[in-house]
């Protein structure tokens, strides 16, 4: 009897093995699961003494789609929201998707007008997708961290969501020569967890893979707030081998 049992289930089985098998083929994409970190759970940190004087203060945060909250939920779940919520800032968000290091030279005047007490730049993943070359993104970078810069400013400067050693290496020695904190988001991409649905649904219209989700936008937050002492760091890995990116990124499904 448990013989015939068992040459009872094994077609079932084994057709679930080959379906798994084929699910995993076809979504191609890094398998990593990363620390369930709701919004609400980077909210609840307490702020620690070095961020308590940014309270009621200006945060302005410079970046490319991910700064502006793809592909984020909702608004309020996007990093710089969870950010300045937490630290319970005014937020001034300067973004614009698809935006690169030169994208932000002559908007620089607009940051400073502001007089923001913290400030993030989150500028590099789409010089590494499309390829600027290294000295020409240290000489827009140094431009913009040297504008932004200052005695009664706090400047954080987030590493590319995509994976550059070169380009973060370029933003850590720039944004510490300036006085500033890098702030790592190595092994974030590896995380599946951490990207969006492709085909899902946000404030900002259809998800893609490519840009972070809740739980990225959440872990990039606690990272910035890990590096203001608000805050633990997120935990990423085990990790598997880093994925290959390809020649052209696909940012909208179609």
């Amino acid at each position: 009897m448990g013989s015939a049992a068992l040459r009872t289930r094994t077609p079932r089985f084994v057709t679930y093995l080959v379906w798994a098998l084929l699910l995993v083929l076809a979504i191609g994409q890094p398998a990593a699961r990363g620390p369930e970190m709701a919004p609400s759970e980077v909210i609840g940190v307490h702020a620690g003494t070095d961020a308590a004087e940014l309270q009621g203060k200006t945060y302005a945060a410079l970046g490319d789609s991910i700064s502006a909250g793809r592909f984020a939920t909702a608004q309020e779940g996007t990093f710089p929201a969870l950010v300045a919520q937490k630290l319970g800032m005014n937020l001034d968000l300067v973004a614009h998707s698809g935006a690169k290091a030169a994208w932000a030279i002559p908007l620089l005047g607009t940051v400073a007008a502001a007089h923001p007490a913290l400030v993030t730049i989150e500028l590099g993943t789409n010089d590494v997708g499309f390829n600027t070359p290294p000295d020409v993104f240290a000489y827009q970078y140094e431009t913009i961290v040297a504008a932004v810069a200052g005695p009664q400013t706090r400047v954080l400067c987030i590493g590319s969501w995509l994976p550059s050693d070169s380009l973060d290496a370029i933003i850590a020695q720039v944004c510490e020569r300036h006085g500033g904190t890098f702030v790592s988001l190595n092994g974030f991409y590896g995380v599946n967890d951490f990207h969006g649905q492709d085909g899902g649904s946000s404030f900002l219209g259809r998800t893609d893979w490519f840009h972070p989700g809740d739980q990225g936008h959440a872990a990039i937050a606690a990272a910035v707030l890990s590096a203001l002492g608000a805050g633990p760091a997120p935990v990423v890995g085990p990790l598997p081998p880093a994925p290959q990116i390809p020649d052209v990124i696909r940012t909208h499904p179609k």
